[in-house]
């Protein structure tokens, strides 16, 4: 697996992490550990009146037990509240099995209140080793995986041979997949202003890709220039530029990375496309992204902010 098919997995499980709460976090991060641990993690399924007795999964190996919470928007209170809870339930039911507690969230940070109740814990028990994990810790976890389960969880990812490869034809394929609306009006194609990937904030994932199928955009510039159709490349601009608008006056608002993942998905790519229709795909989109107006310009890029 070369570097660009590691990239191109990040990237998808980034996207997977941000749109994934409540029970589809948990079935992710099942998944996760079953896949990087096969035989030893065991995923506890709620039974009756019973429940999970505060147990979301367990590593006998290392006798380490994980309490999942990913609520759509963390509440400081009602954190601190599961925390406490479930980490006493989990002394109750499973004191003798475990020495390490860990809290899965999906939160990009903590509130103070949240940090200081695990800290709490930890000083009132010394003997226990309590963690908190959120994307950072899962993706160690995810870099653990072997190709064989990332191809079987995302399909083939495109490598730097798929990308030297990409012709005419895989553009075409890309391109049938996009549904036009009417081209805008004086639309012209600017370059990439300096600083757009950081004004975003796309992820180190979804940056590096950008950046390596920037190498192909030229053929997407070619490819548009010499279809029989002089207008066409105008439609697929304007019918992205309509589609990431939608998606960025989203309510509530989407991480820039969830934008990017929609946008590919959009344009037809999905688990199993072939590697090559792949890198099409994200070579079309860098092409938009340096070209066009999908995602925003730096302030002082823009034509007001210039003339003024």
């Amino acid at each position: 697996m070369d570097r660009i098919q590691q990239l191109n997995y990040e990237k998808d499980f980034r996207i997977h992490f941000l749109e994934s709460t409540g029970d589809a976090f948990q079935q992710l991060f099942e998944q996760l550990m079953g896949k990087r641990y096969p035989g030893d993690f065991i995923a506890c399924k709620p039974w009756g009146r019973q429940g999970d007795e505060k147990n979301d999964g367990y590593l006998p190996s290392v006798r380490t037990l994980f309490q999942v919470y990913a609520p759509e928007e963390l509440s400081s209170a009602a954190t601190v509240t599961k925390i406490n809870t479930d980490f006493a339930g989990a002394k109750v039911h499973w004191k003798q099995y475990f020495d390490c507690w860990v809290f899965v969230h999906n939160a990009r940070a903590l509130p103070p209140n949240v940090i200081k109740a695990l800290s709490d814990l930890r000083s009132a028990n010394p003997e226990i080793t309590i963690e908190q994990w959120s994307f950072e810790e899962l993706l160690i976890e995810f870099r653990g995986l072997k190709q064989i389960d990332l191809e079987s969880w995302f399909g083939p990812a495109f490598s730097s041979e798929d990308k030297a490869h990409v012709g005419y034809a895989d553009l075409q394929a890309v391109i049938e997949h996009i549904k036009f609306v009417p081209s805008r009006q004086n639309a012209s194609p600017r370059p990439v202003p300096m600083g757009k990937i950081e004004f975003n904030q796309l992820s180190h994932e979804v940056a590096s890709i950008l950046k390596i199928a920037m190498e192909k955009a030229s053929l997407v510039e070619e490819f548009f220039a010499e279809w029989r159709d002089p207008r066409f490349g105008s439609r697929v601009a304007t019918a992205f530029k309509t589609r990431y608008e939608e998606l960025r006056d989203n309510q509530p608002a989407l991480h820039p990375d969830l934008i990017w993942g929609e946008l590919e998905e959009w344009a037809g790519y999905n688990a199993t496309k072939h590697p090559k229709e792949k890198a099409a795909i994200a070579a079309v989109l860098a092409w938009l992204f340096g070209n066009c107006d999908i995602f925003e310009e730096p302030l002082l890029n823009r034509p007001e902010a210039v003339a003024s």
